[in-house]
């Protein structure tokens, strides 16, 4: 056959057959559960891998009580305190621990090392001294009146004082609020000794020296 016989055969193809464009294959949407009872698995599911209690849940009453939405809502700024389970004190420890007497086998915190502990003590946060400019840790607290802000000062001492640890705390009162400042000064910065009052401190139970606020009703 020679190549005009070909060439003629070829078009003559092309016009019986002619090239056309298919569209794109599109993805069949799947979907899962889709019969009756389907939802029912689902949460049977979601409760077997994360019990009952997952997903939101309505305010124990404890929790209302401290009136915490007065706090959050409507506040962008607002300084949230993530406090771990009562339990993981057992693995951490820092409740548990006394500080060290000798002080010159101590070695100031790296920053890494004053992270890690810090996560320990919930509500205390890093500051620095007015005096010195050593880092240290900080915590604050409004008491219902001065009287009690008094007591929260002798409480939050005679737990340095217990741990022979009084000389790196400072204790301010100005009314009704205290600030707490822990600091291992004769080293120059954070020992692992702060962060046991500071979590010891943490342990006292003040809720009488709290101000109880009225409960807001919502229309």
């Amino acid at each position: 056959m020679n190549s005009s016989a070909l060439s003629s055969q070829r078009q003559a193809c092309r016009q019986v057959r002619p090239f056309t464009a298919q569209p794109p294959r599109r993805c069949r949407l799947v979907t899962v559960n889709s019969q009756a009872g389907g939802d029912v698995r689902g949460a049977k599911m979601e409760k077997g891998l994360f019990g009952e209690n997952f997903g939101a849940r309505d305010p124990f009453a404890g929790e209302v009580a401290t009136n915490f939405g007065e706090n959050v809502l409507g506040n962008y700024n607002t300084e949230h305190i993530i406090k771990p389970p009562d339990n993981i004190k057992r693995v951490l420890g820092l409740s548990a621990r006394r500080c060290q007497d000798n002080l010159g086998s101590m070695t100031v915190l790296s920053q890494e090392d004053r992270e890690l502990l810090r996560n320990q003590v919930p509500g205390w946060r890093m500051a620095t001294l007015p005096a010195g400019g050593n880092p240290c840790i900080q915590q604050s607290w409004k008491l219902k009146d001065e009287a009690a802000a008094e007591q929260m000062v002798a409480l939050v001492g005679r737990v340095a004082a217990d741990e022979g640890h009084a000389d790196s705390l400072t204790v301010n009162r100005v009314g009704t609020e205290v600030v707490a400042q822990l600091c291992t000064v004769s080293l120059g910065g954070l020992t692992e000794n702060d962060f046991i009052v500071a979590s010891k401190v943490n342990d006292l139970n003040i809720v009488d020296l709290l101000p109880k606020r009225k409960p807001r009703f919502w229309a």
